[in-house]
């Protein structure tokens, strides 16, 4: 890796000392990335994006398997059919981006910030979602099996064909929430 992108790694992951960034991604596809803020289908897999800003970065089809990229702000990013297993997001800012058909088993989302994301058809098991806000995001056909939701805000949230076997849900709050059955739930909702 040349000494200016090692530069660019540093400030990325805000670390004072950074020498094992990652050890599983190519070299090409992180420097591609790193230049434009697109990569589409890298590999950047334990890539450490810790609160780093990725406003609007393009990944579509990537693999950030194991990535380290909690507090990170990746608001409008595209993770279409990304792979984020393993990932860690806390409170990472994820307004309105795009996770459609992304593959998140066994991440880290407590307290991250949903509003207005997009996780349709998304895969979530075991996924910790808790504290996380959903305003407003599209969790419809998502699979939540074993998910912890606990303390998480979906208000007007969409899940329509989401499967929630075995999913924690204590202290979660719902309101002008769409349930898997087209139903709508007002349980959390402020008396009027």
């Amino acid at each position: 890796m040349q000494a200016g992108n090692w530069s660019k790694v540093v400030g990325v992951c805000l670390v004072a000392a950074c020498p094992t960034v990652a050890t599983g991604w190519q070299t090409d596809d992180l420097n591609r990335f790193l230049v434009s803020m697109n990569c589409e289908d890298c590999d950047l897999r334990i890539v450490n994006f810790v609160q780093a800003d990725l406003r609007a970065a393009g990944l579509r089809g990537s693999d950030l398997t194991g990535a380290r990229l909690y507090y990170s702000v990746l608001i409008g990013a595209d993770l279409v059919g990304v792979t984020l297993t393993g990932a860690d997001l806390r409170g990472a800012n994820l307004f309105h981006a795009d996770l459609t058909g992304a593959r998140l088993v066994d991440a880290n989302l407590a307290g991250a910030n949903l509003v207005g994301a997009t996780l349709s058809g998304a895969d979530l098991t075991g996924t910790n979602l808790s504290g996380a806000n959903l305003f407003g995001a599209d969790l419809s056909d998502a699979i939540l099996s074993g998910a912890n939701l606990g303390s998480a805000l979906m208000y007007r949230t969409n899940l329509r064909g989401a499967t929630l076997q075995g999913a924690r849900m204590e202290g979660l709050t719902m309101c002008n929430t769409v349930m898997q059955d087209g139903t709508i739930n007002d349980s959390g909702c402020a008396a009027k």
